[in-house]
């Protein structure tokens, strides 16, 4: 019976090795292909295109963001109106403020 437990050891340190001697290989491979694959990324280089609709999205949003938030050529055209006595409310304009105005505020 020693004999067999010989060879069946025998046979399991081979298969082992082999196995091993497998592995290794294997994974130089991987190595050797992601080393590969991340030179491929490293030389590519990204980019994007937008539509014409999203330019002039992208436009748009620029110019309303560096729009000043008062119109000082408006308020000051308002202010010499009013300094003149020359500045008019449309009365509907006026009729649909009062109505929108809470009783509460009079």
């Amino acid at each position: 019976m020693s004999s067999i437990d010989r060879l069946a050891a025998q046979d399991a340190a081979r298969t082992y090795t082999q196995n091993t001697d497998v592995a290794r290989s294997g994974a130089a491979q991987k190595t050797s292909q992601a080393q590969s694959s991340q030179a491929r990324q490293a030389t590519s280089v990204d980019s994007i295109t937008l539509s014409d609709d999203a330019r002039s999205l992208a436009s748009a949003r620029d110019a309303v963001q560096n729009a000043p938030d008062v119109r000082e050529q408006k308020v000051d055209e308002i202010k010499q109106q009013l300094s003149d006595g020359t500045y008019s409310v449309p009365a509907s304009v006026l009729a649909r403020a009062m109505l929108n105005t809470p009783s509460d505020q009079t």
